[in-house]
């Protein structure tokens, strides 16, 4: 009975290693990023920084699909317009909030983008403003395939059998509060709204199959002086002023349970 159960753990351990593992069919990556494991994003070290777009193609996503790359605004802000700066994407300056749309990706014919089941999650972004491009992977260069969480901010590696599109992204002039948080998806999928009044027959869906996961998307550092490429912070006086104290009094405490 011993063997068996070994044997069927063993297989268990096989097959969920493999579902952790497996490559998804889109994924972004930013060079020389650093993964936040609590965020399950990679984060961007500098101020301006390139994106990698991967498709890994399959039977419902190819490289002629359309896809969107949603760049939203973090933490959530909104639906008030607010002047939080600007930041580019390849040549192109948007400015925060007033070049945005409000609501939850993709970009539809409704009048409010109000959350629906055809959207992409909201997975603690969205309802925010954002922006979305668009584009596909016909002609695209080609990587080797790999998973970027497994081995982030390295970029395209020797090998065929992942396609990418790349991205210069900048977000020097971007208020310090905010960042810009990226999702990818494909927009193939017809919308069928049933009785959704927050949804358009005939608008694109973005079904849960059809999205990079969320622990494979990717974020500023964090505008005017995110990531490694902002001054240091200096603790206000009145923080290191806390911490001496709790640090005596830890001292304190010690001194008396050793009856030093």
């Amino acid at each position: 009975m011993k063997i068996v159960h070994k044997t069927l753990a063993a297989a268990l351990s096989l097959a969920f290693a493999g579902t952790v593992h497996a490559i998804p069919t889109l994924q972004l990556d930013i060079l020389n990023g650093v993964y936040d494991n609590a965020t399950q994003t990679i984060i961007a070290q500098d101020d301006t920084f390139t994106l990698f777009a991967y498709l890994n193609p399959d039977a419902s996503s190819t490289v002629t699909d359309t896809y969107g790359l949603s760049m939203a605004l973090v933490p959530p802000t909104g639906p008030a317009d607010s002047d939080l700066g600007s930041f580019t994407f390849n040549s192109d300056t948007i400015a925060v909030t007033a070049d945005m749309t409000y609501g939850v990706p993709p970009i539809e014919t409704v009048a409010t983008q109000l959350s629906d089941p055809g959207d992409l999650g909201t997975h603690g972004i969205f309802d925010t403003f954002f922006s979305e491009y668009t584009f596909d992977f016909a002609g695209a260069a080609e990587s080797g395939v790999y998973d970027m969480q497994a081995a982030p901010g390295q970029g395209p590696i020797a090998g065929t059998g992942m396609f990418y599109q790349t991205f210069t992204i900048g977000v020097g002039d971007l208020d310090e509060s905010v960042a810009i948080h990226f999702d990818l998806y494909n927009l193939e999928v017809i919308a069928i709204c049933g009785n959704n009044p927050n949804c358009v027959v005939g608008d694109v869906d973005v079904p849960p199959s059809l999205f990079a996961p969320f622990s494979h998307d990717a974020q500023s550092g964090g505008g005017g002086g995110g990531g490694e490429g902002g001054e240091e912070e200096v603790p206000e006086p009145g923080t290191t002023l806390l911490l001496g104290a709790g640090l005596l009094g830890l001292w304190a405490m010690r001194r008396r349970k050793t009856g030093a």
